[in-house]
């Protein structure tokens, strides 16, 4: 488990970045609102926003910019 929260908010984006690219990693994501949200292995980044499918046919959005914290399991 790996925490980015000790770096600036631009180097903890573009670090998040390149772990969501790396689909050998289970990502789990701690918002600004309390909410922890955990990335499916069919994930990416576009235009501010990372895109996970939770169920088949069903996309989230959400905005890079309200993820707090990240954690980090390889398994």
């Amino acid at each position: 488990m790996k925490d980015l929260t000790k770096l600036s908010k631009r180097k903890f984006e573009k670090k998040l970045i390149q772990y969501i690219e790396l689909r050998g990693i289970d990502i789990s994501l701690c918002l600004e609102d309390g909410n922890v949200i955990h990335l499916n292995k069919n994930r990416y980044f576009k235009e501010g926003y990372i895109i996970n499918y939770p169920k088949k046919g069903v996309e989230e959005k959400i905005p890079i910019s309200k993820v707090k914290k990240a954690e980090f399991y390889i398994a």
